[in-house]
């Protein structure tokens, strides 16, 4: 026989059910706007039925049963979200790289290394028209003075990105493991909360944003264990386990983009943020290498044609640009007008022989904007450099395109994240009016049995 109180336990559960059900609501509108929050339900299902004899078996339905508070989530979207993430980090680092060093290169109002080497070789074809002009020479060394600024200027611009990039990449690192060791740190407490027996949706979401903002900065993969904790890996190196996070390498070859501990194993960085920026180191690199070989170029062919002349004094020319015998002098950082000649323009070699007016040296050297040079390719000083700027300009246009494609690949898969975790206040506001009735109901079968009982006991005592 039923007890005369199984209606008010049935009751008492679902005013249980509903309150818990209309605080999970509450708590979801109250996060719409806080990043990284899962829209929460308050998971319901029947109670287990009584039995009674009555003749035969009959079951009597005990209510509802709050089985837990869940959250709405896509792995799948959650881990398709992780590589768009590195996708975008990658994407948004190299081009903020590239954009910082066009700007050593561009040609403002014909001021940059271009018109410079313009400049450069018309002081030369003037100067073979009338050599013995100090005009001219002055002109020459003028140009001379201005084309060496510009490439060391350039160089030393494109170090000063290469040496804050580096620093960059030191700090990259540096939030790689805070985002470490957050995780971890949430690890710990939802393994103890879940010990306990509870289901701290709040930490998990924390702990995704956390894995959500690690994605964006280097490449990862991660497996949910069977006590709920999350390993981290970056390729095959362990970042998070279920003993804590681990140090992440804070050694760095950016040529190989890997990391290392200071041991034999090297581990490649292929996302990310991190990728990006080693992308970009090796672009500078590159970009410094070419600048070094333009100035090599300059200074080796000028010099040769200068200490192949004479000057009207009779001397045999000296470098143009400075240089060693004994130790060569390299690269675009020291590309400078010799200082005896600087000082001095009569030292300006104009020709192979002493007279005033021989300009054949002069005339050569203006040649060399036209001349071929195996070590720049099979180019000329001029369309060497202009190879330089379009591969600048190649590469960032690649570079916003890949950012443009990684953001809206985002887009896209945030939109389909929201769709199953966002909170829609509608659906919200919807849900606390089902529950509110539900509750009212289940209010009035409480108040109802509560006078049925009543009745009973009544009835009893007469």
């Amino acid at each position: 026989m039923p007890s005369p109180f199984q209606g008010i336990e049935t009751s008492r559960r679902a005013l249980n059910a509903f309150q818990r059900s209309l605080d999970t609501t509450g708590h979801n509108i109250a996060n719409v706007n806080t990043k990284g929050f899962s829209r929460q339900r308050a998971d319901l299902a029947v109670g287990a039925p009584n039995t009674y004899v009555a003749g035969r078996n009959i079951n009597i339905g005990s209510g509802v049963n709050l089985v837990q508070i869940s959250r709405a989530r896509d792995t799948f979207l959650e881990s398709r979200r992780q590589d768009v993430n590195g996708d975008q980090g990658r994407s948004e680092a190299g081009l903020s790289l590239l954009e910082r060093v066009q700007s050593s290169f561009l040609d403002v109002s014909g001021k940059g290394i271009s018109s410079a080497l313009d400049s450069f070789y018309n002081s030369w074809s003037s100067l073979a028209n009338d050599p013995s002009s100090m005009t001219n020479r002055q002109q020459v060394l003028a140009a001379a003075r201005d084309l060496s600024t510009k490439v060391r200027t350039a160089y030393s611009d494109l170090k000063s990105v290469s040496d804050s990039q580096t620093k960059g990449v030191s700090d990259t690192i540096g939030q790689i493991q805070s985002y470490a060791d957050q995780i971890g740190k949430l690890n710990a407490e939802i393994r103890a909360n879940m010990a306990g027996g509870g289901l701290p949706n709040d930490l998990m979401d924390q702990r995704d944003l956390a894995v959500a903002e690690l994605s964006k900065l280097v490449n990862i993969d991660t497996n949910l264990g069977s006590d709920n904790s999350l390993s981290v890996f970056v390729g095959s190196l362990p970042l998070v386990d279920q003993v804590g996070s681990r140090p992440f390498p804070t050694t760095f070859d950016t040529a190989t983009s890997t990391v290392n501990d200071g041991g034999s194993i090297n581990w490649p960085i292929s996302g990310g943020y991190l990728k990006g920026q080693f992308d970009g180191l090796g672009d500078i690199a590159t970009y410094m290498t070419q600048l070094d070989n333009l100035a090599n170029t300059l200074r080796s062919q000028v010099n040769s044609l200068h200490t192949s002349g004479v000057t009207n004094s009779g001397a045999v020319g000296g470098f143009f640009f400075s240089d060693n015998v004994t130790t060569p002098i390299l690269g675009a950082a020291n590309l400078y007008v010799d200082s005896n000649l600087d000082a001095n323009p009569a030292l300006l070699v104009t020709g192979t022989t002493s007279a005033v007016g021989d300009g054949t040296i002069a005339t050569a050297m203006s040649k060399l904007r036209d001349q071929s040079v195996a070590g720049l390719g099979g180019q000329t000083t001029r369309s060497y450099f202009s190879t330089l700027l379009s591969t600048v300009g190649r590469d960032i246009a690649t570079a916003q395109n890949d950012r443009d494609t990684a953001y809206a690949l985002g887009e896209q898969v945030e939109s389909q994240i929201q769709d199953v975790s966002g909170v829609n206040l509608d659906d919200e506001l919807a849900n606390l009016q089902q529950f509110q009735r539900s509750y009212q109901a289940s209010a009035k079968v409480l108040s109802m049995m509560d006078e049925m009982l009543g009745d009973l006991i009544n009835m009893v005592k007469r």
